[in-house]
């Protein structure tokens, strides 16, 4: 993963700032602020600790340290820091979840090859029980 080098930012959205809308970036992108609707990046994609993000996200590589309410799908990997707050689906070669992140969804592993997943996993939680039902429908 990206912690330990470098990574081109070619956009930030900083703490404050809000967007409604698609946002797509030729290179990699940090959140700070919110943003509603879809990100997608070639490259990589932070969401700092300040960040909100009620979006489907799309990239190469992603680090969740703030809240995403949407599906991730990345073709190389994904990391939840310790403050990170998921609520969505998973799609991804690599996944690393830090201690005390909170990760409600279901991850479904690839080879990071071919973007054409051929199965579709909806959880569902049966009322007043701890089961979870996964449909491949």
């Amino acid at each position: 993963m990206a912690r330990n080098r470098k990574v081109e930012l070619s956009t930030i959205i900083g703490k404050g700032s809000k967007i409604k809308g698609n946002l797509f970036v030729d290179g990699g992108v940090r959140i700070d602020g919110e943003i509603e609707g879809k990100v997608e990046s070639n490259g990589f994609v932070t969401i700092g600790v300040s960040g909100v993000a009620n979006a489907d996200i799309k990239a190469e590589e992603c680090l969740v340290s703030g809240k995403v309410v949407g599906n991730i799908t990345v073709s190389d990997g994904l990391e939840l820091d310790s403050s990170a707050n998921l609520s969505g689906n998973i799609v991804a070669k690599v996944i690393k979840i830090h201690t005390g992140a909170i990760f409600n969804g279901v991850s479904q592993m690839t080879t990071g090859q071919n973007e054409n997943y051929v199965k579709t996993v909806k959880p569902s939680v049966k009322q007043n029980t701890s089961e979870l039902e996964l449909n491949t429908n």
